[in-house]
């Protein structure tokens, strides 16, 4: 017969639970506390003042100056992220699709433009052209034909560009 797993996952979750909204410690301003004038500001010629001053002034704000970033990612880290999980990953779902659709057309189109007998001006050639157009013009800024405009290479530079793409939304397997 078959076993129920009663052993806890031997995986780490990726995302850790964050704490509630009042367990999290932000600082309520960014104020410098209140400090003495140091003597040598006191007792200094003017410009011996300045560059006293500006060096005070540069321990004074220490703390925020050599590090916005921790600050800033203590804020981050604190941030409840989890009611957004399901719809940023509905939306790159949806937009991995879009694009694995897109692949499909601009295949079709460019497949078809081997062939000269086809009226591009009637339905739904005319769609197809207006679907893929935009997008291989832009790709023939980065890569323009060679061989005197008799090959061009846009197309897979397309390609690679929508592929790119799809494997930055697709969801990485956990492991």
């Amino acid at each position: 017969m078959y076993g129920i797993l009663t052993s806890p996952c031997p995986r780490a979750p990726l995302l850790r639970a964050l704490p509630s909204p009042s367990a999290r410690a932000f600082p309520r301003t960014l104020a410098l506390p209140a400090r003495p004038l140091p003597r040598v500001l006191r007792l200094t010629r003017p410009r011996a003042a300045a560059e006293a001053s500006a060096s005070a002034a540069a321990t004074a704000l220490g703390g925020l100056l050599a590090s916005p970033l921790s600050t800033l990612e203590a804020a981050l880290r604190g941030l409840n992220l989890a009611p957004l999980r399901a719809p940023v990953a509905a939306a790159m779902s949806a937009a991995v699709r879009w694009l694995g659709v897109y692949r499909e057309v601009l295949l079709v189109g460019v497949l078809l433009s081997w062939f000269p007998n086809i009226p591009w001006d009637r339905q739904p050639f005319s769609a197809l052209r207006d679907l893929c157009d935009p997008f291989l013009a832009l790709c023939r800024e980065v890569m323009p034909p060679v061989f005197g405009r008799k090959l061009d290479l846009s197309p897979l530079v397309a390609f690679m560009a929508i592929d790119i793409i799809i494997m930055i939304l697709r969801p990485q397997p956990r492991m």
